[in-house]
């Protein structure tokens, strides 16, 4: 499919929000993915084609992509950053498994942080269905700047079964601190830097969390927080 790009937000230093409008109707799940193509010249050698989280909920009709470009982003990103409105980037998808599950009484979201981005992804759509969905949200991130804190500390105040918590530079987000989370009624959804998602993947499968209840999304390319 064919997206063109209709808006360009600039959510923090380094973090740019990319809206695109396809060229036919898309349906996806909360959580899911598209792989992107854009043709560029001089390629480096990490390609083409990307995965990126649809940072927009379904309901808001237009897929977005939200991504941290910086200094020595590769030609993709720096592609993507220069691509004008009305510009285009092709698409295949949607796809993906990290969404909720139907019935799920307990959900632990573990982000890292650009690994947000599925994460606010469902949370919007929860909230536009008014879903009772039980969610807890670990966040940790380097510093203060912390991605769509604004928005996640609004949906907190309007919905009884969404908490989160912060953890900011030297408050590390601690194995310990999850595993008080662990039991046969919860599901854990882990999303942020291939070194942290594989930390708690491993430590979560070592304290009795089966397959059907871990759901891991690798951000490839960060590095761990």
């Amino acid at each position: 499919m064919i997206l063109k790009l209709i808006d360009k937000r600039k959510e923090l230093k380094g973090i740019t929000t990319f809206i695109f409008k396809p060229d036919k109707k898309i349906k996806w799940i909360a959580g899911q993915y598209l792989i992107y193509s854009l043709p560029h010249e001089n390629s480096d050698l990490r390609g083409k084609q990307r995965f990126f989280t649809i940072s927009s909920a379904p309901h808001q009709n237009f897929p977005s992509i939200t991504t941290r470009i910086e200094k020595g982003a590769s030609s993709f990103k720096n592609t993507l950053d220069k691509l004008k409105i009305g510009g285009v980037i092709y698409a295949k998808g949607p796809d993906g498994d990290f969404v909720l599950e139907k019935n799920s009484e307990q959900n632990i979201f573990i982000a890292g942080g650009i690994g947000i981005t599925p994460f606010i992804a469902i949370l919007r759509d929860l909230s536009f269905k008014k879903n009772p969905y039980k969610i807890k949200l670990l966040y940790a991130n380097k510093n203060s700047s912390i991605l769509f804190k604004k928005e996640l500390d609004q949906l907190s105040f309007q919905n009884k079964n969404f908490e989160v918590e912060y953890f900011i530079g030297r408050r590390k987000l601690k194995k310990e601190t999850v595993r008080q989370f662990i039991s046969k009624k919860a599901t854990f959804f882990v999303s942020g830097p291939d070194p942290m998602v594989a930390d708690f993947e491993y430590y979560l499968r070592k304290n009795g969390v089966v397959d059907n209840r871990l759901k891991l999304d690798y951000f490839s390319g960060y590095k761990k927080i």
